[in-house]
């Protein structure tokens, strides 16, 4: 198997008061991905909507997913598919990234400690206690599954995206006065917050909020059917997808994940720029056929 992260950039944040300093891990990586060659590792896309999966030849071509990927990771290092998943997260970081863990390994969190950008959305799937004639189906039931995302890591993932750490906690406030009614003033007023985000692009704080409860509802299914958050009705939900999306509802649905609904209505307001589609993704042969490995499959949430 290719090295996939020979040449990725991998990137860690450290704050401090007056600035962001980006720090290379390259090193690190590369010695997992070597490990994950020797190994055996993959990743395998299940695309919208979710029937054939393909095989992801480089992460590299990462940038060419549909909205609303699923990637599984499969191997026999783990800590090698963390590194491919996580520097996939830095190429399509719409994607869901799903991972395959040994029945005999019961622990994965010293693991995600050292990878914190798959920390918050990483799907892990388990062995089924029965077996399944649709594998690829079992994996659409465990990344529906997936916790819900928070008002947290909703805003880290946008700030990640855009690339502007500051405005991880303003865009935080929007999305908990959304999705749990605290109020977002800390000191400021929503003209205020819209005035710190128009700098940034064209979504006022009013838009952030809905955004949010948009992303928040299409991970919890239709019409919300793990109500944790504050209900969204049909009408509205409707309004949004079209408005942030330019999808009709129907759309919306046919479609895992909440990172893509982020990404989606980051493009159509001209925050970032949809990659260049390449004719690099094509099903083969035998991956049509393949299943998941049968010692491993089930997602803990």
């Amino acid at each position: 198997m290719p090295r996939l992260l020979a040449a990725t950039p991998f990137v860690c944040y450290i704050y401090s008061r007056s600035k962001i300093q980006l720090e290379g891990f390259a090193s690190m990586v590369r010695a997992w991905r070597e490990l994950g060659g020797v190994c055996g590792s993959q990743l395998v896309v299940l695309a919208p909507p979710y029937r054939n999966p393909t095989s992801l030849a480089t992460v590299e071509r990462g940038s060419d997913l549909p909205l609303g990927s699923l990637v599984f990771g499969d191997g026999d290092a783990t800590i090698a598919v963390l590194a491919e998943l996580t520097a996939l997260s830095y190429r399509a970081p719409w994607a869901v990234p799903c991972l395959a863990l040994p029945a005999e390994q019961q622990l994965l969190e010293p693991l995600l400690m050292l990878v914190t950008e798959l920390r918050d959305r990483l799907v892990v799937v388990r062995p089924p206690a029965a077996r399944q004639g649709d594998d690829w189906a079992h994996l659409v039931q465990c990344v529906r599954r997936r916790a819900l995302p928070t008002a947290a890591e909703l805003a880290r993932w946008v700030a990640r995206r855009l690339r502007q750490r500051e405005v991880e906690i303003p865009l935080r406030h929007q999305f908990e006065e959304a999705l749990q009614g605290t109020t977002a003033d800390a000191g400021l007023s929503v003209a205020s917050y819209s005035r710190l985000f128009a700098q940034y692009g064209k979504y006022t704080a009013r838009d952030w909020r809905a955004l949010g409860r948009l992303a928040a509802h299409a991970a919890s299914g239709r019409l919300g059917e793990r109500g944790t958050y504050t209900p969204i009705s049909l009408r509205t939900v409707c309004e949004y997808a079209r408005k942030y999306l330019g999808v009709p509802y129907h759309r919306m649905l046919e479609r895992l994940g909440w990172e893509w609904v982020l990404e989606a209505a980051l493009r159509s307001a001209g925050y970032v720029a949809p990659e260049r589609r390449r004719s690099v993704h094509r099903p083969t042969g035998p991956l049509r056929h393949q299943s998941l490995n049968p010692e491993r499959a089930r997602v803990s949430s």
